[in-house]
């Protein structure tokens, strides 16, 4: 039986995040119902960690911008300013950074909300973009660097979104367990 979706983010604080790194200054702030990264800072964090699971995240990527999704705190969707640009590897937006590209194309331009369904179980990962399936079934390799704790694959993690590229908002993070 599936377990009910949690909400992650209130949409009035930053309530149940934390920080990656403390020592240096972040740049979050709950805005309009949005998690908005104003600038360049450091990476959040839920204090809830996750096994297997269906993710729901909503972002709005501004023009030139970069910021990522971490499952489990060591696999990341690429978050992208992408649409109408070459990437040489796997990092356009919604890749599996640097193991696998998208299968299509299914950004929105910069400036405009996202939606992003993910469903991981075990190191098997799909996922919708803007209702069009850009992975299916892809067994993730291993941490996609960047991540938490280097060189494992736990089988519960935080999520954790990146701070430290540019600025980015995200909102309707729900999430539920299998």
């Amino acid at each position: 039986m599936d377990k009910k979706w949690i909400e992650l983010f209130n949409g009035k604080d930053l309530t149940g995040w934390r920080m990656r790194n403390t020592n240096r200054e972040h740049k979050w702030i709950a805005k309009d119902g949005a998690l908005d990264n104003t600038d360049v800072g450091v990476d959040i964090i839920t204090e809830q960690e996750f096994g297997d699971f269906e993710l729901h995240i909503e972002y709005l990527v501004p023009k030139d911008s970069n910021s990522g999704i971490y499952l489990r705190g060591q696999y990341e969707l690429q978050v992208l300013d992408s649409l109408g640009k070459t990437i040489n590897y796997p990092g356009e937006n919604g890749a599996l950074y640097n193991q696998k590209s998208c299968d299509v194309e299914a950004s929105k331009p910069a400036g405009e909300w996202q939606a992003m369904d993910i469903t991981l179980k075990g190191l098997v990962l799909n996922v919708t973009l803007n209702d069009k399936v850009i992975h299916k079934d892809v067994t993730i390799k291993g941490p996609t660097g960047g991540e938490l704790k280097s060189g494992v694959n736990p089988p519960k993690g935080p999520l954790m979104l990146q701070g430290d590229h540019g600025p980015v908002l995200f909102r309707n993070i729900r999430i539920r367990e299998f």
